[in-house]
């Protein structure tokens, strides 16, 4: 079962940054890490578009050229949002890396920021078009993220697995409400030859009950939650 850093173990320091991916990378199997486009073009690792949450400051990361989020700290840190391409030279050989894509329209960018990394690399999102495109220009494993706010709308594991098989995915990821009570649901997908990474667990007891219905990655905030 692997271990997987989400946002490069958010609890440890501050997400997404590349000091988060240091203080990991001896403690986990891979990172997971998310990716947008910043104002200027450049791919940048950061979860939320507004820069408020993180930074304090006004504005959208979409809208904001690097040469100004670099100025900019993240939460209250000596830490700056860095370019994808900076990030993944802190990832050490043998570390893997889960790029989450925030949105569209990255692909051939993210191809050439990626072009001679030597790091396993797993490319997941919540949006089909952002893996459509990823899937059309290469051949890197996908994992299609789902999670139970979805299920109101009829979007849960039927619908994770059935947006994962049409875009054949390699992966599926689950949100820990969507498994702690569903061992079925876990064997289904392992069964259809899905690897199942289960986001996001901050309980050691939960870690245990998801090992034992077989899960295959566990997606963390804290590595000392495995």
């Amino acid at each position: 079962m692997q271990v997987i850093g989400h946002r490069g173990c958010a609890d440890r320091a501050p997400e997404n940054t590349r000091l988060a991916v240091r203080r990991a990378a001896s403690h986990v199997d891979m990172v997971e890490i998310d990716v947008r486009r910043c104002g200027s073009g450049e791919l940048v690792v950061v979860h939320d578009d507004r820069l408020r949450r993180l930074t304090g400051a006004r504005g959208r990361v979409s809208e904001t050229p690097y040469s100004r989020l670099r100025s900019l700290r993240v939460l209250g840190s000596e830490q700056s949002i860095p370019l994808l391409a900076d990030l993944l030279a802190d990832v050490p050989d043998g570390v893997g890396v889960n790029v989450e894509l925030k949105h569209a329209g990255m692909a051939a960018d993210l191809l050439a920021v990626l072009d001679g990394v030597d790091n396993e690399v797993l490319v997941s999102s919540f949006e089909r078009a952002a893996l459509r495109e990823v899937g059309e220009h290469a051949d890197l494993p996908l994992a299609f993220l789902f999670h139970q706010e979805l299920k109101r709308l009829g979007r849960d594991w039927r619908h994770g697995l059935a947006r994962a098989r049409h875009l054949d995915c390699a992966a599926v990821h689950p949100s820990v409400g969507l498994c702690e009570d569903a061992p079925e649901h876990v064997a289904a997908a392992r069964d259809e030859g899905f690897t199942v990474n289960v986001w996001t667990v901050k309980r050691s007891a939960t870690a245990r009950r998801l090992h034992e219905m077989g899960v295959d990655g566990l997606i963390v905030d804290d590595w000392a939650v495995v």
